[in-house]
């Protein structure tokens, strides 16, 4: 047995040195790359905040609606429904203390008289405020108007 594994290491050894200091010479390789890029990521942040303190903070996301819906309806303002509700932003402390929501682009509901959901991109809050979420879902019930 002893015999067997001593074959089996053996053979080809020359193909196998070769093969484990290649090994070696990628992950150092790959380590270096990786070690280099998150420096790269520190001195972009430490340049776009230099100085400023920096904070996070929870925002409630708010959708934004433009036009009117077929006449004789309406969107239900009080069940509209995002998903994600909150959003992480990071960003100048000065800035996020002021900032209390987040909204959408505009969601266009010009002529619509059907519920509908609809994947919004997020509204740029200021240069500097870095945001969680990209994309939410909001659903938009529209009903028939009381009148």
């Amino acid at each position: 047995m002893f015999q067997f594994i001593i074959r089996i290491i053996l053979n080809n050894f020359r193909l196998k040195a070769i093969a484990l200091i290649l090994a070696l010479v990628v992950w150092f390789y790959i380590v270096g790359e990786l070690n280099r890029g998150s420096e790269e990521e520190l001195k972009l942040l430490q340049q776009i905040l230099p100085t400023q303190e920096t904070a996070a903070k929870k925002l409630t996301i708010r959708p934004i609606f433009i036009g009117k819906p077929r006449w004789g309806y309406e969107v239900a303002k009080d069940k509209v429904a995002v998903i994600p509700e909150y959003c992480i932003v990071v960003g100048a402390k000065k800035l996020l203390d002021r900032t209390r929501f987040t909204y959408t682009m505009p969601i266009d509901v010009n002529g619509l008289h059907k519920s509908f959901t609809k994947s919004v991109p997020l509204s740029p809050i200021a240069p500097g405020i870095y945001m969680e979420e990209t994309l939410v879902q909001v659903t938009v019930p529209i009903e028939k108007a009381n009148e």
